[in-house]
């Protein structure tokens, strides 16, 4: 019998489709390098399009995905002596908003005395 392979023990870690992933709600944070007609982005394939500003749906390794989306900046400092030193510094290039993790799960609701009784 031959053994399985790691995306078979764990699915989890590999996005190979929106479907069985946790979904998590997002807003894009409005910025002056995003366009008003919104921010494409995708994962494997599976496309998405975001308006900054309006809250959308989407799978956690596509949000996860975004947090690796970086651009590299030179920020100048002048050190007060006549040196100017420059430094490369990382930025995220699609800031968003957590609002909620896992918007699909079922709630976990509590049971009431009344029920527990009943159960009895």
């Amino acid at each position: 019998m031959a053994s399985k392979t790691d995306q078979e023990r764990h699915p989890e870690n590999y996005f190979t489709s929106p479907k069985g992933h946790p979904k998590d709600l997002i807003r894009i944070n409005e910025s002056p390098d995003l366009p008003k007609e919104g921010v494409f982005f995708g994962l494997n394939g599976y496309q998405y399009l975001a308006k900054p500003g309006t809250e959308i749906k989407i799978p956690r390794p596509v949000r996860l995905m975004l947090d690796t989306r970086i651009q590299t900046k030179t920020q100048r400092v002048d050190e007060g002596n006549g040196n100017v030193v420059a430094y490369p510094r990382d930025y995220p290039r699609i800031t968003y908003t957590l609002i909620k993790e896992d918007v699909d799960a079922m709630p976990i609701t509590e049971k009431t005395d009344e029920q527990v009784s009943a159960e009895a």
